[in-house]
This record gives structure tokens, C-alpha cells and sequence, in this order.
């Protein structure tokens, strides 16, 4: 299958099923959308004839063309331009085009049927073995079939040509005279009138064009190409000129011959590649062949013609896949412009002399870079994907620069990202963009924050490298969900941090958990607002009434309680306070945001001057978030510090740490009734923090961490991920990346 059909071919296909990327995310298929045929190139000719993606142009005739099949090379088919209806000849036949005509060459074994195609019959027939020793078919022109043989001498080939006979009579026969002995891989290549254009090989390691008479079978004129280390393009005839092409050092040089004199022209391109040729008229057409699918831009790509007595050139098609002679004054090719798509253009001398193109047949493939389909779903569950997910965009050609944006409509925060062809051999046309789940914090690239619940946009941006249409431009919209968990005040699932400092400001602090690293980041504070001073106890309190992310709650030095409800906003984590309730100010220690009760409402807990813990039960009211305490127990004026870390040991609920005076961290177990187990010993050496936060999920692994932090300037954070076991409930700890505690701000509490 050749290079355009796999590109054509395969882009089109949907995938059959769903992929998996190389991360474990299960990615939906690149959905399909219908390209339309492309319209006529010209006014007042309709390309409604069809022509397969990918498929070979063969031959191009007034009333049709054949071609081969991209994934059958043993399958032809002639389409005919009036109606769009196709002839398949039979598989394993070999298929050629008479050249000036509406003739197919048919063979099967060593018989050659010429078809007329447009009158629906078989002209005649040639049995090619009977021409001599090594007989081969060397192409047709017309109703005259072409068959080469070993020469008597043993040096070279001759060349015969069989014309129809009388109705019911054997083809005539007549052999070339005026080739060399030493020709060899004589082929006829093109016609005009009554001239035949053949090309051939010689014992000199040359090639070379020949002119033969049709009416005599006499070669009338020859000339030398290159040697057989030059790549040549094929000749090509006109009732006037000869043209062809050698590729001399990094150029290619176009040499016009005019008939009437002798004289040649040269036309120099720069660069080298597969060139097609053309004349119409007075005019020569070139360009260079497979530039769709080209990774530079190049000039020559566009087929042009250029005037062979003035300074004129016109561009004609902006690409050609390949070129054919066409009968009359005309040249096929088959390639496409960004406004008629693609297709089989006939080029012929327009109104005023000069070629135009015109689509007679489309593939119904676009020219410029399309977007056939995306998977970007309506709604993404990054919960559900792991917190990352393969956004693919099947275009047209891929060999574009797609750079991808994503937006966050609610925060304004942004990603870009170049994208990459994925690993994917059966569908070349989709590029991917392997979105991790993040963003850029406040829209620095040099941060990177979770992506937070809302409505979203993502656009595409794609320049072709080979200069070939315009930049692709796209855009869709979808919306993240994921759960917003304990601490999580911005609803991007990863848990956030409070801090206030001396003066009295509180800053909010992001988290993020790096999909590719074990590794916490903080990003740097943000401000919440002033005024906090007026606090002595501030805790992040978990859901406590029905808003879509965690509240807080802080006790005013009057011991009034007050709630504040999160917003999900980062720029504005929290609403406005409301009154809670008094009687607050016989507390020296509050712990909220876990369960205890195992109704799944986030509970608080309080210790008095006395050392005996409380139990507010929550009630999912935000207007009266707790109900009558309950005493669970005396003795915890020990400790120092308390923190509810939720269900960190696997019991029956919320659990409990607290730190004695002497730096040890005891864990007590939540049992589901409003009651805990006796303490367990986790470890010494906790004075050197200054805050314990019980921070909920920081790691994703489905169990709360602990998250302890050094007061002073450029102290350190340290994570401590939740294990599940009672018996060894923390791991070791992991130092939280990007934390730094700047050195004109003193932070006295931490949430």
C-alpha cells in the first residue's frame, strides 16, 4: 500500500475499539465526522464522479479514469465522470491506460484486451508471447498496443506495435525502426496526434526520450536524458515541445524542448524530490510530488505552470500526488487545493490560453488540515480516570504543529500543550495530548495545580509544516467532576492548607499530588482576606452543611463560634461568616472535619481547661451544624495538640492524634459510636513541629495523611501518609515540595 493510501485510507476508519495510553487511562475512541466531496476547482464543471482515498490515478481519459485500488493493488477501476459509476476488472489482472483515450489495457497472462470504456466493448486483442523471445507489454497508445522483444542480436530490445485490424482480422504488426541495438526498457509513455513519446535505457547507462511516427513506426527524433545514476522524471509529449527533468547536484533542472527549432529550455527548482510534468499549450506545469504529507514547507510542492515564452507563472492545484497525460491538449493530476479538495484534476488551456485546472473527479478528502473527530467527552470524571486522561483529535494529515489549550472557565487558568501522535499504527491520523489532570496554578507554566471541578474549553491550534492551508483553529467544551475530599476548599480534589500570620492575614495554601512523581507540591500562599487576629481557634471543618466543598469554623476571642462556608473559588475559598453559637471560650483545644459518629457528617471535638473531651455531633445543618455535646472521656489536658485525621487506621471511623507535652504522638481509634479505643503510641519526636493538620487524602491512595509543618523562617512541611494499620499507622516522611515559609511573614496556626 502506498504512502498517501495508508495516510487516506486508515484516517478514516473509526476506532474499532477502546485504547489504553500508556498511563493505564482508558481512552474512548476518536469519534468520526463526515467530510463532504469537495466542489468543482472551476465554474461550470461539477466533480461528481467519486475517485477512492488513496487510490492510484492510472490513466485519465476524456470520460473517466482508472485507478488502482490503495489496499488491493491487484484491484482497477474505471469511474466514469458522468454518473460516478465504476467498472472493476477482475483481480490479479494487470490494468494499464491507453494513452490520448478512453482505452484500458486489460491483461491476463500473456493476452492484452483493449477495452473502450466509454463505448462499453472490447477493441481488440494481442497475444504478447507470439511478438518473440522475451516479449513484454511497453505500453499503448490509443488502440495500438506496445510489445517489446529481445533483438536477433542479443544487444537490446525491439519494439512493435499491433494496430486493430479488419472487423474479424488478426491485429497488424509493425516493428520500430531508428531505435539503438542497445536500447532496452522501452515503455511508451505519451501521445500527441499521431506521435508517440517512448522512453528507454541503452548500453551506455543512459536514458533517453524518442519521437516515432505512428503511421511509419519510425523514431523522428531522440535525446539523452542522463545517466542511469541521474533520477529522471518521465518526458512528457505535446504537439510542440518535449519536456523533462534531470535532478543535477540539489536542484532540479526542467529542460523544454521546442520541436520546431531544436532549442531547450532550462527551468531551474530548488531541491530535489519526485517531480511531475506537464504541457498545455504553450505552458509547462511541474511540481513536486507528495507534499501533503511533507514535514517543510516547500515551493515546488504547488503544481505551477509556467508561460515558455514570458515571464508568467500560475499556480494551479497546491499539491499533486502524481501526474498523467491526458488526451488532447491536457495533463491529469492527481492532488488538491484548499478550496476544491481533493481529487483528479484535468489542466487544460483555459478562455484565454493559459491552463486551468479543473476537479472532474473527488475523493472527498479535505486539502487544508480538518478536524474528523475528537473523544473529549461532555463530561470527564477524573476521579474515574485516575486523575488523568488521553484527549485525542483525529485530523486529516497529522503533519501539523497542534498545540492544545485548556481552560478553566470558572478560575481562568489555562495548560498548553504541544501534542504528540500517539503509538498507534492502524489509525496514523490521531494526535494526543496526555492531560495529567492539571493546570497551571494561577496560570503560571512554571506551577501546576490540580484541575478543579466546572465547565471547561479546550481548543486546538494546528499550523501545517508544509505550508500547505490555513491553520487549523478548534474548540469544544466539556466539564471535570471529581470528589472534592477532606481540606479540599477548591473542589480540584487535592487538599488545601490555612495558615495565619502574625498580622492577623489568613493564606490559603494549594496542595497538589504529581501523577508522575511520590510527591506532594505546595504552591505559594494566596491571600484569604485580614482580620483573622480577631480568632483564636480556626479549624477546617469538613462538609457540615451541604455546600460542594469543606467549611471552616473559628472561635472569636469572645468564645462566639462562627462557620464559613467553602465557595470551591480559589480567588474566594470562603462565603461570609455566620453565627454558629456562644459559649465557645471554655475550650483550650477543637478538632473538626472527622467522623466519629459513622453517620458520614464530619464531627467536632473539644477539650476543656479541664482536660475532659467533647463530642459535637454534626447535623448536616448549616444553620445549626452541631448538636448537644457529649462528654467521651477526662485526662487530655496532656497533650498539647489535636487533630481529627479521619479514618487513618483502618477502624470502624475518624480517628484521632494528639501530641503530649513531651513531643509523643498518640493515635486513638474512632469506633462509630461517638466513643474511641484506647491510645496507641505512634512516636516521639513531634515537638519540632509547630502544626499537626490532619489533612485528608493528600496522596490519592483512598486514606488520610497527616501533615506537620515547622514554624520559623524557611522552615520545612513534612508529609506522613496514612498506612491503614493501627499497628504502624504512618509512614515515613516525605518532604512537601515547593513549601517555604517567607521571611517577612511568621505564621502562629496553621489549618
Amino acid at each position: 500500500m502506498s504512502r498517501i493510501a495508508r495516510h487516506q485510507k486508515l484516517g478514516m476508519a473509526v476506532l474499532a475499539a477502546l485504547a489504553v495510553t500508556a498511563t493505564g487511562a482508558v481512552v474512548a475512541p476518536v469519534g468520526a465526522v463526515a467530510v463532504p466531496a469537495s466542489a468543482a476547482a472551476e465554474t461550470g464543471t461539477a466533480a461528481v464522479a467519486p475517485f477512492g482515498q488513496g487510490d492510484d490515478l492510472v490513466s485519465l481519459g476524456r470520460t473517466g479514469a482508472l485507478g488502482w485500488d490503495a489496499e488491493d493493488p491487484n484491484l482497477a477501476r474505471w469511474t466514469r465522470f458522468a454518473d460516478g459509476t465504476t467498472t472493476a476488472f477482475p483481480r490479479g489482472h494487470f490494468v494499464f491506460g491507453s494513452r490520448d483515450s478512453d482505452l484500458v489495457i486489460d491483461q491476463s497472462g500473456d493476452v492484452v484486451t483493449v477495452k473502450d470504456m466509454e463505448a462499453g466493448k472490447d477493441v481488440h486483442q494481442v497475444d504478447v508471447a507470439s511478438a518473440g523471445p522475451g516479449a513484454a507489454f511497453a505500453g499503448a497508445v490509443r488502440s495500438h498496443v506496445f510489445v517489446s522483444t529481445r533483438n536477433a542480436a542479443g544487444t537490446g530490445d525491439d519494439l512493435h506495435v499491433y494496430a486493430p485490424g479488419e472487423t474479424g482480422a488478426a491485429p497488424s504488426k509493425r516493428t520500430v525502426t531508428g531505435l539503438p541495438a542497445d536500447a532496452t526498457r522501452v515503455f511508451a509513455v505519451g501521445a500527441a496526434g499521431d506521435d508517440v513519446l517512448v522512453s528507454y535505457g541503452t548500453g551506455g547507462h543512459t536514458t533517453r526520450w524518442a519521437i516515432l511516427d505512428l503511421a511509419t513506426a519510425t523514431v523522428t527524433a531522440s535525446r539523452d536524458m542522463g545517466g542511469a545514476g541521474d533520477r529522471n522524471a518521465s518526458p512528457v509529449l505535446s504537439a510542440t515541445h518535449v519536456a523533462w527533468a534531470r535532478f543535477v547536484g540539489g536542484d532540479t533542472v526542467v529542460n523544454v524542448l521546442e520541436r520546431a527549432t531544436g532549442k531547450v529550455q532550462l527551468i531551474t527548482l530548488a531541491g530535489t524530490g519526485d517531480i511531475t510534468l506537464g504541457l498545455v499549450g504553450k505552458w509547462v506545469t511541474y511540481a513536486r510530488t507528495g507534499g501533503l504529507l511533507d514535514t517543510s514547507a516547500d515551493p515546488q510542492n504547488a503544481v505551477t505552470a509556467r508561460d515558455l515564452y514570458g515571464p508568467a507563472t500560475r499556480r494551479l492545484l497546491d499539491h499533486a500526488v502524481s501526474g498523467i497525460d491526458a488526451p488532447g491538449d491536457a495533463t491529469g493530476v492527481l492532488g488538491g487545493t484548499v478550496t476544491g479538495g481533493e481529487g483528479v484534476y484535468r489542466i487544460a488551456p483555459g478562455a484565454d490560453g493559459a491552463p486551468v485546472a479543473t476537479q472532474v473527479a473527488a475523493t472527498g478528502a479535505p486539502t487544508k488540515v480538518t478536524l474528523l473527530g475528537h473523544n473529549v467527552p461532555a463530561l470527564l470524571d477524573l476521579d474515574r480516570t485516575g486523575g488523568r486522561f488521553t484527549l485525542n483529535w483525529r485530523l486529516s494529515r497529522t503533519n501539523v504543529d497542534l498545540v492544545v489549550k485548556l481552560r478553566n472557565n470558572r478560575t481562568g487558568e489555562t495548560v498548553t500543550e504541544n501534542a504528540l501522535p500517539p503509538v498507534d499504527p492502524y489509525d496514523p491520523h490521531v494526535l494526543s495530548f496526555a492531560w495529567q489532570g492539571e493546570l497551571w496554578w494561577n496560570d503560571r507554566p512554571d506551577m501546576t495545580t490540580a484541575a478543579s471541578n466546572g465547565p471547561y474549553t479546550w481548543e486546538i491550534t494546528g499550523t501545517p509544516r508544509n505550508g500547505i492551508g490555513p491553520v487549523l483553529r478548534a474548540s469544544g467544551a466539556f466539564t471535570v467532576t471529581r470528589r472534592s475530599g477532606a481540606h479540599d476548599f477548591d473542589t480540584d480534589g487535592s487538599p488545601d492548607v490555612f495558615a495565619r500570620d502574625t498580622t492577623g492575614r489568613l493564606w490559603m495554601h494549594d496542595t497538589y499530588k504529581v501523577n508522575w512523581a511520590d510527591q506532594l507540591n505546595q504552591n505559594p500562599r494566596q491571600l484569604v482576606g485580614g482580620g483573622w487576629q480577631i480568632y483564636d481557634r480556626i479549624e477546617a471543618a469538613g462538609n457540615l452543611g451541604g455546600s460542594p466543598v469543606n467549611d471552616l469554623v473559628a472561635r472569636d476571642r469572645s468564645g462566639v463560634l462562627w462557620l464559613y462556608k467553602g465557595t470551591g473559588d480559589p480567588k474566594a475559598p470562603l462565603a461570609d461568616r455566620t453565627r454558629i453559637g456562644g459559649g465557645w471560650g471554655g475550650y483550650d483545644r477543637l478538632a473538626a472535619g472527622s467522623d466519629f459518629t459513622g453517620d458520614g457528617r464530619p464531627d467536632l471535638l473539644a477539650t476543656d481547661r479541664a482536660g475532659v473531651l467533647w463530642l459535637y455531633p454534626a447535623t448536616g445543618n448549616a444553620n445549626a451544624p452541631f448538636s448537644g455535646r457529649k462528654r467521651v472521656g477526662g485526662g487530655w489536658g496532656v497533650y498539647n495538640d489535636l487533630t481529627a485525621v479521619g479514618n487513618m487506621a483502618g477502624a470502624a471511623a475518624g480517628d484521632l492524634v494528639a501530641r503530649d507535652r513531651s513531643g509523643v504522638l498518640w493515635l486513638y481509634l474512632g469506633r462509630g459510636d461517638g466513643t474511641i479505643a484506647p491510645r496507641i503510641r505512634v512516636g516521639a519526636g513531634w515537638q519540632g513541629f509547630g502544626h499537626v493538620v490532619g489533612l485528608g487524602d493528600a496522596d490519592r491512595d483512598g486514606r488520610p495523611d497527616l501533615y506537620a509543618a515547622a514554624s520559623g523562617t524557611y522552615a520545612h512541611a513534612s508529609l506522613y501518609k496514612g498506612t491503614g494499620d493501627w499497628k504502624r499507622p504512618l509512614r515515613s516522611p516525605v518532604v512537601v515540595a515547593g513549601y517555604v515559609t517567607l521571611p517577612d511573614v511568621t505564621f502562629d496556626l496553621y489549618v
